[in-house]
């Protein structure tokens, strides 16, 4: 090849490139490897340590190495959990759909991990990481999954997880949308208020469900161990696969705390009612963190337990209360609406996600009570934060000061009335 003929091919390149650059956005190879890298890594995650504690516990033979498919189908559907998958069929043993929560919380990191080092330079960058996460998804669910499992919904799952933490980064680091940059500018006060409260009371409620987790789990050490043992046989292996299995439930088990602490409760089987004032369980799986379920009720203070959201909303409340005092009463009381809506809203997403089935026959129903749940959530964010936003409002005060002197200058008047009627009576007499 000669001179001329090496810049003809070095010239076409450039052209070829630069239509390339033309189509595709600035940075878009690290816009496709950030979605892939986050689906690929919280895949094999689940499945890594699946297969680890296959190969630990069978022996090396041609049948154990023909089942090892079997296994890597197990894996997928395990992380499909955290996606509304099922894994099983309709046999003796029945589905599992009870999602793995703390999976999504971990697709959730990596997936902001992996956003956050690609640097995306805007929209169309951050749709194709979104697209190349879904495709990546497509991919292994089509190549390692069950057919009997419903592993396609993970599809769904992760490409809306993706594109809503894709969004939020792309807007903080200003790099988003500009409409939605100037309409969030021109957001009202008080709405902004609202949002940073359900922030706020968001944390608040994570560490309330910890906690009573953490002393169903306290209270009910001795059956967790024993189904532990039961289960695990003292092996390494098995014991920290049981314990990755039982993390993964772990979010799960903190919404079924906060439905308790609420008061509705939540059920494990049909016909099971766990909650502060009321308890009729039935058998339940073996697995040990339902060991941890409350055995009786608490008495009769169980049914104080919902103040407790009271207490936290007052308390995020109270964080605002400076600016919720220069607002209008108007807006304070809106503020005070939109953030007990929000909450409900949330709450109801977060119980909604921590529903499934755990087997057969009654294990078909098993979660919290979603809608009563949601309810007095609601109820008793719109108490506590009203007993900060609203009652001790100037203008509150002013409109009962107000109210006060109406009411005893009213009732001075009808006293006068009565007494004046009471003496021409008693002068006619």
């Amino acid at each position: 090849m000669n001179h001329g003929e090496r810049m003809r091919g070095h010239s076409q390149a450039q052209l070829d490139g630069g239509a390339v650059s033309r189509i595709l956005p600035p940075g878009w190879p690290l816009a496709v490897r950030a979605g892939v890298e986050s689906v690929v890594f919280g895949w094999a995650l689940v499945v890594l340590p699946t297969l680890a504690l296959y190969l630990a516990s069978s022996s090396r033979d041609a049948a154990a190495a023909l089942s090892l498919g079997a296994v890597l189908r197990t894996g997928t559907g395990l992380w499909s959990l955290g996606f509304g998958g099922v894994v099983g069929g309709e046999d003796q043993y029945g589905t599992l759909s009870l999602p793995l929560l703390g999976v999504t919380l971990l697709q959730a990191w990596l997936i902001r991990s992996s956003v956050r080092r690609a640097r995306l330079s805007g929209p169309a960058a951050g749709a194709l990481a979104v697209g190349a996460s879904g495709l990546t998804t497509l991919l292994i669910v089509t190549t390692t999954g069950s057919v009997a499992s419903r592993g396609w919904t993970a599809v769904i799952g992760v490409s809306a997880l993706a594109g809503l933490i894709t969004a939020v980064a792309l807007q903080r680091a200003g790099r988003g949308w500009r409409t939605a940059s100037v309409r969030w500018e021109r957001l009202p006060e008080w709405i902004g208020v609202a949002l940073r409260m359900c922030r706020d009371l968001a944390v608040a409620l994570i560490v309330l469900a910890a906690v009573v987790t953490l002393v169903g789990l306290i209270a009910g050490a001795g059956r967790v161990s024993r189904l532990h043992d039961a289960l695990a046989g003292g092996g390494l292996m098995a014991t920290a696969g049981l314990i990755l299995l039982q993390i993964g439930w772990l979010p799960t088990a903190m919404v079924w705390a906060l439905s308790w602490t609420a008061g509705p409760g939540f059920v494990v089987g049909a016909g099971s009612v766990f909650s502060p004032t009321r308890v009729q369980a039935g058998a339940v799986p073996g697995l040990p963190l339902l060991g941890g379920l409350p055995t009786a009720a608490v008495g009769a203070w169980g049914a104080f337990l919902p103040f407790l959201i009271v207490l936290a909303a007052a308390a995020v409340a109270w964080r605002q209360r400076g600016v919720l005092r220069t607002l209008p009463l108007r807006q304070a009381a809106a503020t005070t609406a939109t953030a007990a809506v929000l909450s409900a809203c949330g709450v109801l997403a977060a119980c909604l996600a921590a529903c499934g089935q755990v087997g057969p026959g009654r294990m078909t129903d098993v979660g919290p009570h979603c809608g009563y749940v949601a309810a007095i959530v609601a109820l008793m964010v719109l108490v506590g934060v009203g007993l900060i936003a609203v009652l001790p409002h100037p203008r509150t005060r002013m409109l009962t000061r107000r109210g006060v002197r109406a009411t005893t200058a009213a009732t001075s008047a009808a006293g006068e009335g009565v007494r004046e009627r009471l003496k021409v009576r008693t002068a006619r007499r």
